[in-house]
């Protein structure tokens, strides 16, 4: 993905250590893209990346927590 900063000519590392020439950068990077799409970053494809066309849902519920260690009833031998 190419990355372009809010500033234009900046020049220097960025978010996850991916270097910026004159304002753009570029990156596969997942998390390094995500936050830039939430920090004002404009991302687009490069020509030879592909569309993104996953669906991400938030339908899935929470995260399980249950653990899987001893039950707390349990009785302790001594």
């Amino acid at each position: 993905m190419r990355i372009t900063a809010p500033v234009a000519d900046f020049t220097g590392d960025g978010p996850g250590g991916i270097p910026f020439v004159d304002g753009a950068a570029t990156t596969s990077d997942p998390a390094v893209i995500g936050y830039c799409q939430g920090a004002g970053y404009t991302v687009e494809p490069l020509g030879d990346d592909p569309p993104d066309t996953e669906q991400h849902s938030e339908q899935d519920g929470p995260a399980d927590t249950t653990s899987t260690g001893r039950s707390a009833t349990r009785s302790k031998r001594g």
